[in-house]
């Protein structure tokens, strides 16, 4: 058995049809604030241990 310590969180997928570069100008990059529409928002589980168990599970080795 392998005991898998770590952070369980919520990840938070966003779909930006477009690119971050071609919003950004180099003159203002050391006063950045930005804001993007999203297509799409999807939350997801997520942390190092939740994938960490997840991908031990795969391999046939459960975590607790």
């Amino acid at each position: 058995m392998i005991l898998v310590t770590g952070s369980l969180a919520y990840d938070f997928i966003m779909d930006f049809p477009g690119v971050f570069s071609d919003h950004i100008m180099p003159e203002k990059i050391h006063q950045l604030n930005l804001s993007f529409l999203v297509n799409n928002l999807k939350k997801q589980r997520g942390g190092t241990a939740g994938n960490i168990a997840y991908n031990l599970a795969l391999l046939n080795m459960p975590a607790s």
